[in-house]
């Protein structure tokens, strides 16, 4: 986001060193093609991110930098706290897998540990981008939502570069909305928000109007804002989520496998709908329906539609589910007359850790209880 210019100074050699950027553009035709379902994840993993800010080790700064800093709200009086989000910083671009000009650190969270000032919501001094400052500004969070490989972008380079501009009504879920010179978000869905008429989105911000941290979150723009100047666009090497025929068998399952820590579970088959909840990298899932490469399952007693492309194949003889049977007992020995210890019913899966030499007990872990049950009424699950 860009406010008024410099309202103060900085001796000249300061001046230099913040304004300096290297001199070179990376052609936009090698960037790698990125899916609006892998833009949503990267977003996410900047909005959802967890950290530990610490006031003794993250709000020190130079002190021929310091009357150009200011420190995100959401740090003002706290010793220490674990924090969701990357804070704004402007003229940042600190994030999961980047980091800013120059910077001793290699992403975010390795800035927070070398004892980085994490955020910088000073944009009226003009200078753009503080050394020893750590966060992302509003054009570092699109370009790192994208996996856009180049020097750090500004709100017009990227409408120039890496953005076609396109009608308002053919927005969709991660195009963007980028007024040049000031700000750009990445737009979610149209709705309404305490009476008022917009669009949900994903940014970085220092702007609170609407709530939650100053730096990067779920947010929301008002269409009398949008009609300020804002330029709907669309990013040249967008890949569109099509999937024609199911990658797995409906009454099967599936394996949470592409994605960093999680997958999204929303009310229905497309970005577009909320986000129920999300599951975690490595669980199992049964897929009870397909839609357009969407699969419908049950994650904790919610029902919603996953993304098949987060889905990988479970893996081969390690899990297995009752078959024949309404409930299985599952014992505390290799044997029918032995304790029953809990039992193993239809739509759950457990992972065999072991079996009797003759196979016909598999012994078995199921939400933390171990024990045996008859590999008569269990199969395999894939």
């Amino acid at each position: 986001m860009k406010k008024s210019l410099a309202k103060i100074l900085l001796p000249l050699i300061a001046f230099t060193s913040v304004m300096s950027v290297p001199f070179y553009k990376v052609n936009a035709a090698s960037q790698t093609p990125i899916s609006r379902t892998q833009v949503e994840q990267r977003a996410a993993s900047l909005m959802d991110l967890t950290w530990t800010y610490s006031a003794n080790k993250n709000s020190n700064i130079s002190s021929q930098y310091a009357s150009s800093v200011t420190l995100p709200n959401q740090f003002k009086g706290v010793t220490t706290a674990t924090f969701k989000g990357i804070p704004y910083s402007w003229g940042g671009i600190d994030g999961i897998n980047t980091n800013s000009y120059n910077a001793p650190w290699t992403n975010f969270l390795d800035a927070v540990n070398k004892g980085a000032f994490t955020g910088n919501v000073n944009t009226d001094a003009g200078l753009g981008y503080i050394p020893g400052t750590a966060g992302i500004d509003c054009s570092g969070f699109v370009q790192a939502s994208f996996n856009i490989s180049d020097y750090k972008q500004s709100t017009s380079t990227l409408l120039n570069n890496y953005f076609k501009k396109i009608d308002l009504n053919s927005l969709q879920h991660m195009d963007i909305l980028d007024k040049p010179g000031d700000h750009v978000v990445i737009f979610d869905k149209w709705g309404t928000l305490n009476g008022v008429q917009g669009a949900f989105t994903y940014e970085s911000t220092p702007d609170q109007t609407y709530g939650g941290i100053q730096g990067a979150k779920r947010y929301f723009i008002s269409m009398n804002t949008i009609n300020q100047g804002y330029i709907p666009a669309r990013y040249i090497n967008i890949v569109e989520d099509t999937t024609s025929t199911p990658k797995f068998k409906v009454g099967g399952y599936a394996q949470v496998s592409n994605v960093t820590s999680y997958a999204n579970l929303r009310t229905n088959p497309s970005t577009s709908y909320a986000i129920l909840t999300t599951v975690p990298k490595g669980t199992i899932l049964n897929l009870i329906n397909y839609s357009n490469g969407w699969y419908q399952v049950t994650y904790n007693g919610q029902t919603g539609w996953i993304w098949g492309n987060t889905l990988g194949s479970v893996p081969a003889n390690q899990y297995v589910t009752i078959s024949g049977v309404y409930q299985l007992n599952i014992r505390a020995n290799s044997s029918s007359t032995s304790q029953i210890v809990g039992v193993l019913s239809q739509g759950q899966y457990a992972q065999k850790i072991g079996q009797t030499s003759d196979g016909s007990w598999y012994k078995i872990r199921i939400n933390g209880i171990e024990g045996w049950s008859s590999s008569k009424y269990l199969t395999y699950i894939k």
